[in-house]
């Protein structure tokens, strides 16, 4: 069966000066160094590793990566099972409206509703969201678009998931408050590195990793990495690298491929280790989902 060719929504739109929403489905596609607006990638099938100023960003379908206007990225997928990613592209200016309005309130929008906005510091950043509040909005787009059932409403779909990316980063300021540390300069450094260390997790999902070696990525002694990580996530790095791994799992279960392969491929050693891991995080054996996806093969 061919790979289906991306969708662009709307129609004939431009990058940086309409919202648009890319959908698209391959084995084999190629990025390179591109300088795209503001945007969330999202994998509804399979993953994807993007790669920005040398740092390595898998995605998968529980995670979604933020990257701001101008930021070059590149994306290499060659796959033997087909990647289907689906990215929202906002126009210029789009979210920071959405920022003002919310910071300002409704006199101001009376009195100038067309003021510019001011720039947001908008980086690239690998985030995790196991209740998909943003990963579900972008695909839900993506698959109502595809469709054209929708193509009235996409402009209000773009506001909603604006405003949700909004509240999020408005989540990431809290874990920030959270870091020990007296001077807001600092705690924002420590929470530059320890994001550092926290997408290096997500790069080495399928190999051993050890403390020292994380807290080295983000510049940090093992000590203040743990502590950091810790009080701004909630969970340890352990947890946080279990956590993955397991999602990871699931996705690759979803796709067909059995227990004993995916078990290897996220980076556990024992298969009952992590059959009562996956049960204890999902509430069913790995099995089931292997068995399922065979089921629903055709006879």
């Amino acid at each position: 069966m061919p790979a289906r060719p991306q969708f662009l929504f709307p129609d004939g739109a431009r990058l940086g000066s309409d919202n648009v929403i890319l959908h698209a489905r391959a084995r084999r596609h190629s990025v390179t160094h591109f300088a795209g607006p503001l945007s969330i990638k999202t994998v509804v099938e399979g993953a994807a590793t993007w790669t920005v100023a040398g740092r390595e960003l898998p995605v998968d379908r529980d995670a979604f990566l933020v990257l701001g206007d101008g930021e070059r990225y590149s994306l290499e997928i060659d796959s033997a099972r087909p990647t289907e990613t689906a990215c929202a592209f906002f126009r210029g200016g789009f979210v920071e409206e959405m920022a003002q309005d919310i910071s300002t309130g409704v006199e101001s929008s009376l009195d100038d509703p067309a003021r510019s906005a001011p720039a947001a510091p908008w980086l690239g950043r690998l985030h995790i969201d196991p209740d998909r509040r943003i990963v579900g909005r972008v695909q839900t787009m993506a698959s109502r678009c595809r469709m054209h059932l929708l193509p009235s409403g996409v402009e209000e779909d773009f506001l909603l998931l604006s405003r949700e990316l909004l509240e999020f980063y408005r989540e990431i300021a809290v874990r920030i408050a959270r870091i020990p540390a007296v001077r807001p300069g600092t705690r924002e450094e420590l929470f530059r590195r320890i994001e550092i260390g926290r997408e290096y997790l997500h790069s080495h999902v399928e190999g051993g990793v050890s403390l020292d070696t994380v807290a080295r990525a983000a510049c940090l002694s093992r000590y203040h990495f743990h502590r950091t990580f810790t009080r701004a996530f909630g969970q340890t790095p352990h947890a946080y690298l279990t956590g993955i791994r397991l999602a990871r799992a699931h996705s690759l279960l979803q796709s067909g491929q059995p227990a004993t392969q995916v078990c290897k491929d996220v980076g556990f050693h024992s298969l009952p280790s992590f059959s009562r891991l996956f049960r204890a995080r999902y509430g069913f054996p790995p099995s089931r989902l292997t068995k399922s996806r065979v089921d629903r093969l055709p006879s």
